[in-house]
């Protein structure tokens, strides 16, 4: 599958974006798809939208969607088609950076980042409306399979073109496993960082829900403690698949 990638925004260069889309491929074909026994996916930058083909899935890189405000990003399907938008204002406003990943601040966010995370969540839940079985809360037992908010916070980095361009930790197929334990399931993210399943990092989140006798969803999301407060009113807009 071809995942083409778009830039829509005047606070990042074609050229970053070009260096974001090695990076990210990198991380899909020696990471992600490896953990999760998948193959055959590509990212592309295209300088030229009317150049991408029209069987790809696509990400439009842009300044700020009003319809979402102060989303930094999501993925959903669209008259068929399944498409990401990156939002770089709310990022770059917050203190955020456009690439280059900071190993004393692991938890910045990048607009680099959060394209990783929507790119991998596309891949793990293309039509966005994914839910596992998992551990009964106050919110539901149903888990939406997505496979970055709940590590969300923690980043990590790969060399491109003499960049350390920063990339969306990511959870596991065990961490979907209501019956894995740390012995014999290890790990449940790619850093490592969790010790169980439906689990979170403090920086991450999750998507928890329950279904009523018709079949209606009824989503929350419960935040990790160092979640920051911006972060959580951006993700609590109705686009919750973000």
């Amino acid at each position: 599958m071809l995942i083409a990638v778009v830039n829509a925004s005047s606070l990042v260069t074609n050229a970053q974006v070009e260096t974001m889309c090695k990076a990210i491929q990198i991380q899909l074909n020696l990471h992600a798809l490896p953990a999760w026994n998948f193959t055959g996916y590509t990212v592309r930058f295209y300088s030229d939208e009317t150049k991408v083909p029209g069987y790809a899935w696509i990400v439009n890189i842009i300044d700020n969607d009003a319809q979402v405000a102060g989303a930094l990003g999501y993925h959903d399907e669209e008259n068929g088609k399944i498409t990401a938008y990156i939002m770089c204002e709310p990022i770059l406003s917050n203190g955020g950076a456009v690439l280059e990943f900071d190993p004393n601040n692991t938890s910045q966010y990048t607009v680099s980042a959060t394209l990783s995370h929507e790119i991998l969540e596309m891949v793990g839940d293309r039509f966005a409306n994914g839910f596992v079985q998992g551990p009964q809360t106050s919110a539901g037992n149903l888990y939406c399979q997505e496979w970055c908010d709940p590590v969300e916070g923690d980043s990590y980095s790969v060399s491109v073109d003499g960049n350390n361009v920063a990339l969306s930790n990511f959870i596991f197929p065990s961490w979907f496993n209501p019956q894995a334990t740390a012995q014999f399931n290890m790990p449940f993210d790619y850093l490592k960082k969790l010790n169980a399943p439906f689990t979170m990092t403090s920086g991450g989140y999750m998507i928890v829900a329950t279904m009523n006798n018709e079949g209606q969803v009824t989503a929350q999301h419960i935040f990790g403690d160092s979640c920051p407060q911006w972060r959580k009113n951006h993700v609590r807009h109705k686009m919750y698949r973000r």
